[in-house]
């Protein structure tokens, strides 16, 4: 090829014929022949990114809208530090508790991943079984309780008590009296029940500053149970007492803005084991004999009797109602469960054949622990499938629909199904 210059004074590129042809270094051609004579196309990588961004936009919008309960400060800084950066990796589970016991009641999920209080430590860990938080203490008795992202641990028989979130201890501090029981709210509202030298039981709650918002006394009943509604403005309460010889049970709902019980609900001869607030603002109750259902708002109590059956098992789940485990053995074996939903209809009467040892449920599929097997029925009551498990599992909880974190005797197990 030969270059020549053209009236314009820049550079044309001329064929030569094939014996005329010699090599050439590009390096003496100037770059603006190297440059494509096609039109140059318009900008549609800017275009792209505008309409990416867009739609980017929108879903985050929709999102934090869908999600604007939970877009607090500390959640934010959560999600930064530790789901983008990764500040906790951990090595997968099944991972070995810390401590050499840990009683069942003292496992659950926090903000959907585990939360265990054994002897010795109070723990928060990962998808991946890392460590959010470990923290020593010295409960002779610890018990848990949560709500969401909130979690109390106090010392039964004692006055200490920790209050926590996924990644940190909100605050530890001392009751004036010796704590039975005590729960807290998913907005970090928290109530103690105490021993009074006054009276029988007290209930004292306290703000998220910790300071006290509400206090009730006891004088008539040994009131040993109770569960905070969704904002702390209410709790239901369930205690026991002694009549004509007999045993007398107690239900109490107590609103804050009043000085007297909102509603109160006698049982004989049944010993009430456990109360919740669910998440609509009902309430339900499990005892030895019968579980209730209360609409707070009508009063109106729904009494489910056992009959001749033994109650082995039971789990109540504030944003659903409760599950309950039936036996005709008095062994506990060929157990039947009864799902109560928070409106308080029976949605399902699923036979398994088999003792129960721990049971769950999401989105109306319910999740039961067998020996050696995890097993999950449909909303139909049919079971949909099952996936053997260590044969130490000893209570399960749903963390997705697909997706369960199991304790065992010394370990903590991550199922997939």
């Amino acid at each position: 090829m030969a270059r020549k210059k053209n009236r314009r004074g820049r550079y044309e590129i001329q064929e030569k014929k094939a014996s005329e042809r010699k090599y050439t270094s590009y390096e003496d051609v100037p770059l603006e022949d190297y440059r494509s004579t096609e039109p140059e196309p318009s900008n549609i990588t800017g275009k792209f990114l505008k309409v990416f961004l867009i739609l980017f936009l929108s879903v985050v919008a929709v999102l934090a809208f869908m999600n604007i309960d939970k877009l607090t400060p500390d959640n934010i800084a959560h999600w930064f530090q530790y789901d983008l950066l990764g500040k906790t990796d951990g090595e997968g589970y099944p991972i070995t508790f810390t401590g050499a016991s840990l009683n069942t009641q003292n496992f659950d999920l926090i903000s959907n991943v585990p939360v265990y209080c054994s002897d010795t430590t109070i723990a928060v860990l990962n998808p991946n079984a890392g460590k959010y938080q470990e923290n020593q203490h010295s409960y002779a008795s610890p018990a848990l309780s949560v709500n969401g992202g909130y979690a109390i641990v106090y010392n039964i028989d004692a006055t200490g008590f920790t209050v926590l979130k996924r990644d940190s201890v909100v605050y530890s501090g001392s009751a004036d009296d010796k704590i039975y029981a005590g729960d807290i709210a998913d907005n970090g509202v928290y109530a103690l029940l105490t021993r009074s030298d006054d009276y029988l039981s007290k209930l004292t709650v306290y703000r998220t500053d910790n300071l006290e918002k509400y206090e009730y006394s006891f004088a008539d009943y040994y009131v040993n149970t109770v569960s905070l509604n969704h904002d702390g403005s209410r709790a239901v309460l369930s205690g026991v007492s002694a009549r004509n010889g007999g045993l007398i049970s107690v239900i109490y709902i107590l609103d804050f803005t009043q000085d007297t019980y909102m509603q109160k609900y006698e049982a004989d001869d049944t010993y009430i084991y456990e109360v919740s607030f669910l998440n609509n603002g009902n309430a339900v109750a499990v005892g030895d004999k019968t579980a209730f259902f209360i609409n707070v708002e009508s009063g109106q109590k729904k009494d489910f009797s056992f009959k001749s059956r033994t109650l082995t098992n039971y789990t109540l789940k504030r944003d659903f109602g409760m599950l309950l485990s039936l036996s005709v053995n008095p062994d506990g074996r060929e157990c039947n469960i009864i799902t109560v939903s928070n409106s308080g209809e029976i949605a399902e009467n699923i036979h398994t054949g088999e003792k129960i040892l721990s049971m769950d449920i999401n989105n109306g599929r319910a999740a039961v622990l067998e020996h050696g097997k995890l097993v999950v029925f449909a909303a139909d009551g049919k079971e949909e499938t099952s996936v053997e498990v260590s044969f130490d599992a000893r209570k399960l909880r749903y963390t997705d629909h697909r997706t369960f974190y199991v304790l065992g005797k010394s370990r903590i197990f991550k199922i997939g199904i």
